[in-house]
């Protein structure tokens, strides 16, 4: 099983203009200095001239451990773990008590391969701060990966009482939770994922889970050459009128239309047993979206609508929406020039 996500959270950077009277000394012995210039490095992914710069300052201060520190993070980004793991190993062997070293000695171990030795460093600097987030959701991630998946959830669950929408641990919340077969929160867990994130290739898979399960909140849509993911359009009970959510679903659509002028949509509005109100939200979505088009490109937008529930596969099994819509679209040969 592949990591989903890294998350990279800011280091506060300082701000200077020259620097000959940066050398103030910090409490675990490395200078201000070394601090200011390798952020810079890092910021600006300047990772070969931080290693040129940090290995002179290696060699007036051998026992520093943020030399040593940044000398990892320019390595294992340079692509080179082994030199990495070398430094980082050094930076918490002289400052023990930093969470941050422990956290990063984790990444180098899994950079090569080292899998026991990573776990390990996660714990170490959760032993050293609670609420070092960036640990507890690494150490999650191999837990969810050995499948130790309640452990896994549990990790993820603390960081989201304190970071309710933090990527990672929303998804595999909800990817702990399906491999645990605790369906109902699995469905909860999807949709809360994709309410913050609705785009993007994790919002698909979010989506096609979503569905696998039979609920479809969120569906995917092939839109021109795209793949896109769409919250369902619910109208108001028993009616035509568009809900806020609706709105925000169409405005999206509408601003694919707007310059995928290649692109026709055939919008098909199903409701059991109930034909004239499939008709009027067919008609109701494409009055909206034409508000995307100029008028001589309204014959982009198509409309059908049916009495009969919508019958849905997925993965061999055929699920039934008594009220849904769907986005059908074809894309002509020649496009539009512009």
């Amino acid at each position: 099983m592949r990591r989903i996500f890294f998350i990279a959270i800011p280091v506060f950077v300082l701000i200077f203009s020259g620097c000959s009277y940066l050398k103030t000394t910090l409490s675990n012995g490395s200078s201000l200095l070394n601090v200011v210039q390798g952020e810079y490095y890092l910021d600006n992914e300047k990772y070969r001239e931080g290693i040129e710069a940090f290995k002179k300052d290696l060699k007036n201060n051998p026992d520093d451990p943020r030399v040593h520190y940044y000398l990892g993070r320019f390595y294992i980004a340079e692509n080179y773990p082994k030199q990495s793991l070398k430094h980082m190993k050094k930076a918490v062997e002289l400052d023990p008590s930093s969470a941050d070293y422990h956290f990063w000695l984790g990444i180098v171990y899994s950079a090569n391969k080292m899998r026991y030795s990573e776990r390990k460093s996660y714990e170490k600097a959760l032993a050293l701060d609670p609420k070092h987030v960036r640990s507890r959701i690494y150490l999650a991630h191999t837990q969810l990966e050995r499948g130790y998946y309640k452990s896994a959830l549990k990790n993820y669950s603390t960081v989201l009482e304190d970071w309710p929408d933090e990527p990672a641990s929303l998804y595999n919340s909800a990817l702990a939770l399906h491999k645990l077969r605790r369906t109902k929160e699995e469905k909860i867990a999807w949709k809360e994922y994709l309410d913050f994130y609705p785009s993007g290739p994790m919002a698909r898979r979010a989506a096609d889970h979503l569905n696998y399960i039979g609920d479809f909140s969120y569906r995917n849509h092939l839109i021109g050459l795209r793949t896109i993911t769409l919250r369902k359009i619910q109208f108001k009970p028993g009616n035509s009128t568009l809900t806020s959510e609706d709105k925000d679903t169409l405005n999206f659509l509408g601003s694919i239309l707007r310059y995928a002028n290649h692109v026709s949509i055939h919008i098909v509005a199903y409701k059991n047993k109930d034909k004239k109100l499939a008709e009027k939200r067919a008609k109701t979505i494409k009055k909206y979206l034409m508000g995307y088009l100029e008028n001589k490109e309204f014959q982009r937008l198509k409309v059908s609508w049916f009495d009969v529930p919508e019958r849905i596969r997925v993965g061999g099994r055929t699920f039934r929406q008594d009220e849904s819509v769907n986005f059908i679209t074809a894309v002509s040969k020649k496009r539009k020039r512009k």
